[in-house]
């Protein structure tokens, strides 16, 4: 079971880097066969956790297997009908998660998608009829008596904003997910409860945040947004939040920049950036990954299951059996690795440890300080208040240790192409 404690997460008494892939429509989607090939593959590439969403995923493609009686329309709306439960779904998701429960991976399962909430930003996209709230308790209710044996993390929300926008009302998503946390607390009080909020986000009503265990928040897939990776958890710091902060979902591997001049594709680099600038500016309790053909779970060998055309992406996902050989998988594994390594003990940021240059961060413990640069170049330590002579630098694309270069305490050019971290020993 986890546990938190200050800054971090414990499994079993021993601190536990929250690393996870995200597979939102896995219960819904995935046979057993290619279920456990994928667990086998990204166990071996360092994940502990994966995400899922308890029910079908709005904008995944379309399911072998429904949660509820359903009925489709011509138009290709569908409307479930809550009352009729379907067992065998749920019995199939047991059977998913004690395959988790073999490989000691823990799975962080989304309660309520927004899309089964009035009045949510996704309201004027998705195809299926909203949950009446009255439904809720005997939903949340089932589904956390079935599930409690594997010691789940509990995501009450999917992607839902607490504010009033266009598009948006804020009333009913606390309406409806007081009930769903109040519910799920009551069947299951000593398991651990977060939210996922939509992307850039760090709004929560107090009265909902103070159930929670600890802090997920998303930089998300935002061409200009990609900054919140750090700015969020300095936020979170400088309001004194003092719990366990993980940026939950960096941007998807492979999937549209949103909003980008032009179509590209988020890379292992993109990544990468920022998952170590969310890392060292205080959300380093852990770090969820996703790749554009596993969290829709994209199937090129069974057409039928299309994927419908999503409101903001312009490129097509890969197949799932490509994703699991992308390159970014493998550097979130090497920064849970990296944590465990030389930072087991935990970080303190360091704020703007570079004079205009936000982009690069730093964090420090008892024995060393890091510092990450985006793009390889010059620091002048006098910046950060110490003095060096000799320091490392770690070449994040090529994994390899080079010796730095200083000169009159300034770290010289080196040959490192992409990012790299500097690291100097105290």
């Amino acid at each position: 079971m986890l546990t938190t404690k200050d800054k971090y997460l414990y499994k079993d008494g021993k601190r536990f880097f929250y690393l996870a892939d995200t597979c939102w429509g896995a219960f819904g989607s995935i046979d057993m066969p290619d279920w456990r090939y994928y667990l086998d593959s990204r166990k071996a590439a360092g994940f502990n956790t994966i995400q899922i969403n308890v029910l079908r995923q709005w904008d995944s493609s379309l399911p072998i297997r429904e949660p509820f009686a359903i009925t489709n329309h011509e138009d290709g709306t569908y409307e479930y009908d809550f009352n009729k439960i379907n067992e065998s779904y749920f019995d199939n998701a047991v059977k998913m998660l004690e395959e988790m429960q073999k490989r000691d991976m823990v799975p962080a399962l989304v309660l309520l998608w927004g899309n089964f909430v009035p009045n949510t930003w996704m309201s004027r996209f998705i195809k299926n009829n909203i949950m009446p709230f009255e439904q809720i308790k005997s939903y949340v209710t089932y589904v956390v008596n079935k599930f409690k044996r594997f010691n789940p993390i509990w995501i009450v929300s999917g992607d839902v904003g607490f504010t009033d926008m266009k598009g948006q009302k804020k009333d009913p998503a606390i309406k409806y997910y007081r009930e769903v946390i109040k519910t799920a607390q009551e069947i299951d009080p000593e398991d651990l409860y977060t939210f996922h909020i939509n992307g850039e986000s760090t709004e929560v009503p107090d009265e909902l945040f103070k159930k929670t265990d600890f802090f997920f928040y998303q930089s998300g897939h935002g061409y200009t947004g990609q900054s919140t990776a750090y700015t969020i958890p300095q936020k979170m710091r400088k309001d004194n939040y003092g719990g366990p902060i993980i940026d939950a979902e960096l941007c998807y591997e492979g999937l549209t920049k949103m909003k980008a001049p032009t179509a590209e594709r988020y890379s292992a680099f993109d990544v990468r950036r920022a998952a170590w600038r969310a890392v060292l500016s205080g959300a380093d309790a852990g770090l969820g990954y996703g790749s554009f053909g596993i969290w829709p779970w994209k199937d090129t060998v069974r057409p039928e299951e299309k994927l419908d055309s999503n409101f903001n992406v312009q490129l097509v996902p890969y197949d799932w059996r490509d994703c699991l050989t992308f390159r970014g998988a493998k550097d979130v594994g090497f920064i849970k690795d990296f944590i465990s390594e030389y930072a087991s003990n935990g970080l303190n940021p360091i704020n703007d440890p570079v004079k205009d240059n936000p982009e690069i961060r730093a964090a420090q413990n008892d024995k060393y300080i890091f510092i990450y640069l985006p793009t390889s170049g010059i620091i002048n330590f006098d910046d950060l208040g110490i003095k060096v002579n000799e320091c490392k630098i770690m070449d994040l694309d090529k994994r390899r240790i080079i010796q730095g270069k200083v000169e009159n305490n300034v770290l010289q050019m080196s040959s490192v192409i992409e990012d790299e971290l500097v690291i100097v020993g105290k």
